[in-house]
């Protein structure tokens, strides 16, 4: 009988979803091309202020969730104060990647009960903060659009030097548009071969007037391992 193998990652956290390879696998290509993306957004931030950063999708299913948590545990990793604040208050996705369930308090809590943010944050991996949704709440947009989210925000960039939202896909709902009113910078998560071109026209449409700063494709073919192997890691 074969044995799998686990690694020491995963026993230490048994709760993390095996899409969090920036923690689990943090020396593999995937985990490398987060860091890379935390480079690329590094570079922006030599011109210009990039605190509060969204992330969105035209749609579900194109690994918004995924790519936001690891490029948060990468920036976490490096020391900084970091947290993930999960927005989609229809359907939850970053913080459950970390093993976070549904149960209040959480960000809908915050902004409809007068919840204390303090408890409502967890600690997650490696330093990370991590703000879950909490429970569904009936008129998300309402919520994200609200004084009391502009605050949040405004109190947590006292407190962290950088602020991740995982935001719900901007066509379904109007929720990602006001929500991503509070960032100091968009960026769109786009299902590579795919997401039609014209569906990604429109959700950046969408953002007019917000600063879009980029988009990062998912789900592209793996070109990685033949390089690695010049480095004899393959």
């Amino acid at each position: 009988m074969g044995a799998k193998v686990v690694s020491t990652a995963m026993l230490s956290h048994p709760t993390a979803d095996p899409r969090l390879v920036a923690l689990l696998d943090p020396s593999g290509p995937a985990a490398e091309q987060f860091r890379l993306l935390l480079h690329r957004l590094d570079r922006l931030r030599a011109a210009r202020p990039l605190g509060v950063v969204a992330f969105t999708s035209a749609l579900a299913g194109e690994g918004k969730s995924t790519t936001v948590a690891n490029l948060a545990l990468c920036a976490a990793k490096r020391g900084r104060k970091t947290i993930l604040v999960d927005c989609d208050l229809r359907r939850p996705g970053s913080s459950k990647l970390f093993g976070f369930d549904e149960v209040p308090p959480g960000l809908a809590s915050v902004l409809d009960e007068g919840a204390a943010p303090e408890q409502a944050i967890r600690a997650g991996p490696e330093g990370l903060s991590v703000l879950p949704a909490g429970r569904s709440a009936d008129d998300p947009a309402h919520l994200l659009g609200s004084t009391a989210f502009r605050e949040l925000v405004d109190r947590l960039r006292k407190s962290y030097a950088e602020i991740y939202l995982d935001l719900p896909p901007v066509l379904a709902f109007a929720d990602a548009h006001v929500g991503a009113a509070v960032a100091d910078g968009v960026v769109m998560v786009v299902r590579s071969g795919e997401t039609r071109a014209e569906v990604v026209r429109e959700a950046v449409d969408a953002f007019s007037g917000l600063p879009v700063i980029g988009c990062v494709l998912t789900g592209c073919d793996e070109v990685v391992p033949r390089y690695r192997r010049y480095y004899g890691r393959a």
